[in-house]
């Protein structure tokens, strides 16, 4: 996946818009980072679990949000990547 790819992922899926709503309550269903490329491919993302994975890594190393803010689709699937 390139930089313009994974930039237009997180745009998407970030804040509150549609597929941000979407990815996040479809990520509690997921079990596996497989889950997560069949969902995003049934919405023209072309994605591997290894790029999900490198962006989830790259990600961990970015400051934390806040703690009170709500996790976006992004930010939730970011963290079940990390986790699995």
């Amino acid at each position: 996946m390139t930089n313009a790819d994974m930039d237009r992922l997180k745009s998407d899926a970030s804040g509150n818009t549609g597929l941000s709503a979407v990815l996040a309550e479809a990520v509690e269903g997921f079990s596996s980072t497989e889950d997560a490329v069949r969902f995003l491919a049934s919405r023209g993302f072309e994605v591997t679990a290894s790029d999900l994975a490198a962006a989830a890594a790259s990600d961990a190393e970015a400051p934390a949000e806040s703690e009170d803010a709500e996790e976006d689709g992004y930010g939730a699937l970011m963290r079940f990547v990390r986790q699995s």
